[in-house]
Protein backbone atom coordinates (compact mmCIF):
# COMPACT_ATOMS: atom_id res chain seq x y z
CA UNK A 1 0.00 0.00 0.00
CA UNK A 2 1.23 3.48 -0.84
CA UNK A 3 2.36 5.20 2.34
CA UNK A 4 2.93 2.02 4.36
CA UNK A 5 6.22 1.22 6.09
CA UNK A 6 6.87 -1.52 3.53
CA UNK A 7 6.33 0.99 0.70
CA UNK A 8 8.81 3.30 2.41
CA UNK A 9 11.54 0.64 2.17
CA UNK A 10 11.57 0.82 -1.61
CA UNK A 11 10.40 4.39 -2.25
CA UNK A 12 12.00 6.20 0.70
CA UNK A 13 8.84 8.31 0.67
CA UNK A 14 9.13 9.52 -2.92
CA UNK A 15 5.97 9.28 -5.04
CA UNK A 16 6.14 8.30 -8.70
CA UNK A 17 3.75 9.90 -11.17
CA UNK A 18 1.63 6.76 -11.26
CA UNK A 19 1.51 6.61 -7.46
CA UNK A 20 0.38 10.23 -7.30
CA UNK A 21 -2.59 9.35 -9.51
CA UNK A 22 -3.42 6.27 -7.43
CA UNK A 23 -3.19 8.23 -4.19
CA UNK A 24 -5.53 10.92 -5.51
CA UNK A 25 -8.07 8.34 -6.65
CA UNK A 26 -7.91 6.07 -3.58
CA UNK A 27 -7.45 8.51 -0.74
CA UNK A 28 -7.69 12.15 -1.66
CA UNK A 29 -11.18 12.10 -3.14
CA UNK A 30 -12.69 10.29 -0.11
CA UNK A 31 -10.80 12.56 2.29
CA UNK A 32 -12.03 15.71 0.57
CA UNK A 33 -15.58 14.34 0.67
CA UNK A 34 -15.27 13.68 4.41
CA UNK A 35 -13.84 17.17 4.89
CA UNK A 36 -16.64 18.84 2.95
CA UNK A 37 -19.27 17.26 5.21
CA UNK A 38 -17.64 18.94 8.20
CA UNK A 39 -19.36 22.22 7.36
CA UNK A 40 -22.79 20.56 7.64
CA UNK A 41 -22.23 18.11 10.52
CA UNK A 42 -22.66 18.93 14.22
CA UNK A 43 -20.45 17.55 16.95
CA UNK A 44 -21.56 14.30 18.52
CA UNK A 45 -23.71 15.11 21.58
CA UNK A 46 -23.81 11.53 22.85
CA UNK A 47 -20.96 9.23 23.92
CA UNK A 48 -20.03 11.41 26.88
CA UNK A 49 -16.33 11.27 27.71
CA UNK A 50 -14.24 12.89 30.43
CA UNK A 51 -10.58 13.66 29.89
CA UNK A 52 -9.78 12.94 33.55
CA UNK A 53 -10.88 9.31 33.08
CA UNK A 54 -7.97 8.54 30.76
CA UNK A 55 -4.57 8.04 32.34
CA UNK A 56 -1.45 7.96 30.18
CA UNK A 57 0.30 4.56 30.44
CA UNK A 58 3.25 5.12 32.80
CA UNK A 59 5.84 2.74 31.36
CA UNK A 60 9.58 3.21 30.61
CA UNK A 61 9.03 3.32 26.86
CA UNK A 62 6.24 5.90 27.17
CA UNK A 63 8.47 8.03 29.40
CA UNK A 64 11.20 7.93 26.77
CA UNK A 65 8.76 8.79 23.99
CA UNK A 66 7.46 11.76 25.97
CA UNK A 67 11.04 12.92 26.51
CA UNK A 68 11.70 12.62 22.76
CA UNK A 69 8.57 14.62 21.95
CA UNK A 70 9.46 17.32 24.48
CA UNK A 71 12.74 17.90 22.66
CA UNK A 72 10.72 19.00 19.65
CA UNK A 73 11.34 22.63 18.72
CA UNK A 74 7.63 23.29 18.11
CA UNK A 75 5.27 23.66 21.07
CA UNK A 76 2.37 23.54 18.61
CA UNK A 77 3.42 20.09 17.40
CA UNK A 78 3.80 18.85 20.97
CA UNK A 79 0.24 19.98 21.76
CA UNK A 80 -1.02 18.56 18.45
CA UNK A 81 0.50 15.16 19.22
CA UNK A 82 -1.22 14.95 22.59
CA UNK A 83 -4.53 16.07 21.12
CA UNK A 84 -4.30 13.33 18.52
CA UNK A 85 -3.94 10.69 21.22
CA UNK A 86 -7.18 11.80 22.84
CA UNK A 87 -8.99 12.25 19.52
CA UNK A 88 -8.17 8.62 18.80
CA UNK A 89 -9.71 7.60 22.11
CA UNK A 90 -12.85 9.50 21.14
CA UNK A 91 -13.06 7.79 17.75
CA UNK A 92 -12.56 4.35 19.30
CA UNK A 93 -15.30 5.11 21.83
CA UNK A 94 -17.75 6.19 19.11
CA UNK A 95 -17.02 3.15 16.95
CA UNK A 96 -16.58 0.65 19.79
CA UNK A 97 -13.10 -0.26 18.56
CA UNK A 98 -10.61 -2.12 20.71
CA UNK A 99 -6.99 -1.02 20.42
CA UNK A 100 -3.65 -1.12 22.18
CA UNK A 101 -3.44 2.14 24.19
CA UNK A 102 0.32 2.10 24.66
CA UNK A 103 1.10 1.42 21.00
CA UNK A 104 -1.36 4.07 19.89
CA UNK A 105 0.06 6.59 22.35
CA UNK A 106 3.59 6.01 21.04
CA UNK A 107 2.42 6.44 17.44
CA UNK A 108 0.51 9.61 18.33
CA UNK A 109 3.38 11.27 20.16
CA UNK A 110 6.00 10.30 17.57
CA UNK A 111 4.12 10.82 14.29
CA UNK A 112 5.31 14.39 13.67
CA UNK A 113 8.76 14.55 15.28
CA UNK A 114 10.35 14.28 11.83
CA UNK A 115 8.29 17.22 10.57
CA UNK A 116 9.21 19.59 13.38
CA UNK A 117 12.93 18.76 13.63
CA UNK A 118 15.10 20.87 11.29
CA UNK A 119 17.93 18.36 11.81
CA UNK A 120 15.88 15.44 10.47
CA UNK A 121 17.60 12.83 8.33
CA UNK A 122 17.99 14.34 4.86
CA UNK A 123 18.09 10.89 3.25
CA UNK A 124 14.39 10.45 4.10
CA UNK A 125 12.11 11.90 1.45
CA UNK A 126 9.08 12.01 3.75
CA UNK A 127 8.92 13.26 7.32
CA UNK A 128 6.77 10.28 8.33
CA UNK A 129 9.66 7.92 7.55
CA UNK A 130 11.97 9.96 9.78
CA UNK A 131 9.33 9.83 12.53
CA UNK A 132 8.89 6.08 12.04
CA UNK A 133 12.63 5.42 12.20
CA UNK A 134 12.88 7.32 15.46
CA UNK A 135 9.98 5.38 16.95
CA UNK A 136 11.59 2.11 15.84
CA UNK A 137 14.87 3.08 17.51
CA UNK A 138 13.10 3.75 20.81
CA UNK A 139 11.12 0.51 20.56
CA UNK A 140 14.25 -1.52 19.86
CA UNK A 141 16.07 0.13 22.75
CA UNK A 142 13.23 -0.90 25.06
CA UNK A 143 13.00 -4.44 23.64
CA UNK A 144 9.45 -3.75 22.48
CA UNK A 145 7.58 -6.53 20.68
CA UNK A 146 8.51 -6.64 16.99
CA UNK A 147 4.89 -6.90 15.86
CA UNK A 148 3.89 -3.87 17.93
CA UNK A 149 6.93 -1.92 16.73
CA UNK A 150 6.01 -2.60 13.12
CA UNK A 151 2.40 -1.59 13.77
CA UNK A 152 3.47 1.71 15.35
CA UNK A 153 5.80 2.43 12.45
CA UNK A 154 3.11 1.60 9.91
CA UNK A 155 0.57 3.83 11.65
CA UNK A 156 3.01 6.74 11.58
CA UNK A 157 3.79 6.25 7.89
CA UNK A 158 0.16 5.80 6.84
CA UNK A 159 -1.33 8.75 8.71
CA UNK A 160 -0.30 11.14 5.92
CA UNK A 161 -2.47 9.32 3.37
CA UNK A 162 -5.44 11.47 4.38
CA UNK A 163 -7.85 8.53 4.20
CA UNK A 164 -7.75 4.84 5.11
CA UNK A 165 -10.47 2.29 4.46
CA UNK A 166 -11.70 1.22 7.89
CA UNK A 167 -13.21 -1.92 6.33
CA UNK A 168 -9.78 -3.13 5.18
CA UNK A 169 -8.84 -5.92 7.59
CA UNK A 170 -5.15 -5.44 6.75
CA UNK A 171 -5.12 -2.00 8.38
CA UNK A 172 -4.78 -2.00 12.16
CA UNK A 173 -7.09 -0.06 14.43
CA UNK A 174 -4.11 1.96 15.65
CA UNK A 175 -3.39 3.08 12.07
CA UNK A 176 -7.03 3.97 11.49
CA UNK A 177 -7.24 5.91 14.73
CA UNK A 178 -4.10 7.94 14.04
CA UNK A 179 -5.26 8.81 10.53
CA UNK A 180 -8.68 9.91 11.73
CA UNK A 181 -7.26 11.77 14.72
CA UNK A 182 -4.68 13.70 12.71
CA UNK A 183 -7.18 14.49 9.99
CA UNK A 184 -9.61 15.87 12.54
CA UNK A 185 -6.98 17.95 14.30
CA UNK A 186 -5.46 19.36 11.12
CA UNK A 187 -8.50 19.99 8.90
CA UNK A 188 -11.53 19.13 11.06
CA UNK A 189 -12.70 16.00 9.23
CA UNK A 190 -15.51 13.78 10.55
CA UNK A 191 -16.72 16.20 13.20
CA UNK A 192 -19.61 13.88 14.02
CA UNK A 193 -17.25 11.34 15.62
CA UNK A 194 -16.31 13.71 18.41
CA UNK A 195 -18.24 14.67 21.51
CA UNK A 196 -18.44 18.46 21.86
CA UNK A 197 -17.82 18.50 25.61
CA UNK A 198 -14.79 16.22 25.28
CA UNK A 199 -13.36 18.38 22.49
CA UNK A 200 -13.62 21.45 24.73
CA UNK A 201 -11.85 19.61 27.55
CA UNK A 202 -8.99 18.52 25.30
CA UNK A 203 -8.61 21.96 23.72
CA UNK A 204 -8.49 23.58 27.15
CA UNK A 205 -5.61 21.35 28.25
CA UNK A 206 -3.86 21.24 24.86
CA UNK A 207 -4.83 24.51 23.10
CA UNK A 208 -4.47 25.05 19.37
CA UNK A 209 -3.18 28.63 19.69
CA UNK A 210 -0.90 29.21 16.67
CA UNK A 211 -1.26 25.67 15.36
CA UNK A 212 -2.71 26.53 11.95
CA UNK A 213 0.11 28.92 11.06
CA UNK A 214 2.76 26.58 12.46
CA UNK A 215 1.44 23.59 10.52
CA UNK A 216 1.30 25.55 7.26
CA UNK A 217 4.84 26.78 7.84
CA UNK A 218 6.16 23.27 8.54
CA UNK A 219 4.35 21.89 5.50
CA UNK A 220 5.99 24.54 3.34
CA UNK A 221 9.44 23.58 4.67
CA UNK A 222 8.71 19.89 4.16
CA UNK A 223 7.69 20.49 0.55
CA UNK A 224 10.89 22.41 -0.19
CA UNK A 225 12.91 19.60 1.36
CA UNK A 226 10.89 16.71 -0.13
CA UNK A 227 9.16 17.92 -3.33
CA UNK A 228 8.00 14.41 -4.34
CA UNK A 229 6.40 13.51 -1.02
CA UNK A 230 2.74 13.06 -0.17
CA UNK A 231 2.90 16.31 1.75
CA UNK A 232 4.00 18.17 -1.38
CA UNK A 233 1.22 16.57 -3.42
CA UNK A 234 -1.44 17.49 -0.87
CA UNK A 235 -0.11 21.02 -0.57
CA UNK A 236 -0.52 21.44 -4.32
CA UNK A 237 -4.08 20.14 -4.03
CA UNK A 238 -5.10 22.63 -1.35
CA UNK A 239 -4.10 21.30 2.08
CA UNK A 240 -3.07 24.74 3.45
CA UNK A 241 -6.48 26.16 2.55
CA UNK A 242 -8.23 23.28 4.28
CA UNK A 243 -6.14 23.96 7.38
CA UNK A 244 -7.11 27.63 7.29
CA UNK A 245 -10.81 26.81 7.03
CA UNK A 246 -10.89 24.19 9.79
CA UNK A 247 -13.44 25.13 12.48
CA UNK A 248 -12.84 23.06 15.60
CA UNK A 249 -13.64 25.78 18.10
CA UNK A 250 -16.52 27.38 16.21
CA UNK A 251 -18.73 24.44 15.26
CA UNK A 252 -21.43 23.70 17.82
Amino acid sequence: MIGSRIWMKTSNGKLSTGEKIKLINRTLIPSVFAYSKTFFQPYNRSNQLNLQDYLVPDTPIVQEVISELNQCSSVEIIQHSWRCYFWGIAVANTKNWQFDHESYLIASLMHNVGLADPQANFSCQCFTLESALRSEAICQKNSYEIEKTQNISDAICLHMNGYLDEHDSNISKESLLLQKATSFDVIGSELNLFNYSFVKQVLKKYPRDNFKNEMKSLIKKECLKNPYSRTALFKTLGLPTMITLSRHELKG
